[in-house]
């Protein structure tokens, strides 16, 4: 199989993997890749890997490989992260073990169940919170604003509008996050891998980081279509305003990211 030069390059880099390899490991297939990434499994050492590339672009779309280094370093051992057997955000290069099971659908939760366990997922990443960088909610819209102005693709009036209602209040909403905890902030269904006990593993941290248990409960209340997921994982407590600018920093974030895909 021929490999880009970028690929070739994170290809290379197997012998400082954390895995007793004498050879390079075998390309069994390209896997279907996300828009920042090269996705190949291989088999090595008796096992099944993952060799994600990263393409240079990433920091387009607001993606911290430095950040995600950090954050996966922090979460191994955790039941619900892939075991990471090489990463080096320098040469764009993550190895991970290759996550056998079922691939979450996006009528997965019509099963009250499989409801509770997306909750108690939550929880456990969200009780993580000693050590986690911090994710800057205001910088990253902020530079997303940024960059649809500058792009030569025209966008919509209710992208203006919506950053317009909430670019006023997001220092304060940085501000405010005093305690931050472990943040996905991608919990779609293709992010999720049931495996065959029940144990739910989570992919792609690209965008993880310290932040608001708000945003990262409306962002799932938003993907998964049930808003009774928000009230599940947060602090009842919240004013109605702190909780209707945290919706609308995910309105506006998916839909940034859209545009600028």
């Amino acid at each position: 199989m021929s490999l880009s030069e970028a690929a070739q390059t994170a290809f290379d880099t197997w012998p400082e993997w954390r895995l007793p390899l004498n050879d390079p490991p075998t390309i069994i297939r390209r896997l279907t890749g996300g828009l920042t990434n090269e996705l190949f499994l291989l088999k090595a050492a008796g096992l099944r890997l993952v060799l994600r590339v990263n393409h240079e672009d990433g920091e387009s779309l607001g993606i911290d490989r430095q950040r995600e280094q950090q954050i996966l370093d922090l979460i191994q051992g955790k039941a619900f992260a892939p075991v990471v057997f090489h990463c080096d955000a320098t040469k764009r290069v993550l190895v991970t073990e290759y996550i056998e099971g079922y691939q979450w659908q996006p009528d997965e939760l019509a099963d009250p169940l499989k409801a509770d366990s997306l909750v108690d997922l939550i929880t456990q990443i969200h009780n993580v919170k000693q050590g986690v960088p911090l994710f800057d909610y205001e910088a990253h819209l902020r530079s997303y604003w940024q960059r649809l102005l500058e792009s030569d693709q025209p966008f919509p009036m209710s992208a203006l509008k919506l950053y317009k209602n909430i670019e006023a209040g997001l220092p304060e909403f940085q501000g405010a996050i005093k305690d931050p905890v472990l943040c996905h902030h991608d919990l779609i269904p293709a992010n999720i891998i049931e495996q065959g006990e029940g144990q739910l593993v989570v992919l792609d941290w690209e965008y993880a980081g310290g932040g608001s248990a708000l945003v990262d409960a409306m962002g799932v209340a938003r993907y998964w279509q049930n808003p009774e997921l928000t009230a599940r994982i947060t602090d009842q407590g919240v004013a109605e305003e702190t909780q209707q600018l945290a919706r609308d920093i995910v309105n506006f974030y998916e839909m940034a990211w859209l545009l600028l895909r």
